[in-house]
């Protein structure tokens, strides 16, 4: 099983593409294992996928997802490889929409700050679909919520994604915490993923930065992070991945 997911651009988080307009994000992620790892298996990991949302209506749009992932293992004569696609549906859910900051502190900050344009943007939007084949279900739901002063911005996003059948339960978790000036942004995120039918679990972490100029219709994303996964009593194998983003607009 690769798990070398592109997790920021797993769906489409809580802001649904606009009606009549798409957003096509090409993703590639390069994993290379720690060398203080107790085992020693000595791979490289490389995963694409190329995303592509529309929006349909006012509320409704559509996402198609296609990723390929390859593991190289000088220990093993043949790499391994796997492919996946999803196809689901985007809703936007504004009755979900709820803030992701502690009570009152939107209006503390509104009472105490000094400024007259500081505004509160609250997003939620759910994912239904399929992954693979007809009997395997992809779910996701992401709650968004941005505080902006002028061209300043705090952005936070939380999201849960889900794909099972009969044989699969794969959960994800994951948190993004955003500072944006203009057309530039600097982030963490951080993932929990867990298989609910097996005994994988994993957790990774990363920062990242951002630029997407109002001007042009593409952006670019840059990250750099590790990730944990237990190897019941052999240890704990730690990863270095780094990854591009590139994003157009249509």
């Amino acid at each position: 099983m690769l798990l070398c997911a592109d997790v920021s651009a797993a769906c489409a988080g809580a802001w649904a593409p606009d009606k009549g307009t798409g957003k096509i994000i090409i993703s590639d992620i390069e994993t290379v294992q720690r060398r203080e790892n107790i085992s020693n298996f000595k791979h490289t990991e490389t995963y694409r996928s190329v995303l592509v949302e529309y929006g349909l209506s006012d509320s409704l749009g559509v996402a198609v997802k296609s990723a390929r992932s390859r593991r190289n293992a000088p220990q093993y004569d043949v790499a391994a490889q796997d492919e996946t696609a999803q196809l689901g549906l985007i809703i936007d859910t504004p009755a979900l929409a709820t803030g992701l900051l502690p009570p009152f502190t939107y209006r503390l900050l509104k009472a105490v700050l000094p400024f007259d344009t500081i505004q509160r943007q609250k997003r939620a939007a759910m994912t239904l679909g399929l992954h693979e084949t007809k009997d395997e279900f992809w779910t996701a739901f992401a709650l968004g919520d941005v505080i902006s002063v002028g061209r300043f911005r705090v952005a936070q996003q939380a999201e849960y994604e889900r794909i099972n059948s009969a044989e699969r339960d794969w959960r994800t978790w994951i948190y993004r915490f955003t500072l944006g000036y203009g057309a530039f942004d600097i982030g963490t995120e951080a993932q929990k993923f867990e298989d609910f039918n097996g005994t994988y679990a994993a957790l990774s972490h990363n920062y990242y930065v951002q630029w997407k100029p109002s001007t042009y219709s593409w952006g670019l994303r840059l990250k750099q992070g590790t990730s944990r996964a237990a190897l019941d009593a052999t240890g704990v194998q730690k990863n270095d991945y780094s990854a591009i983003q590139i994003e157009f607009a249509f």
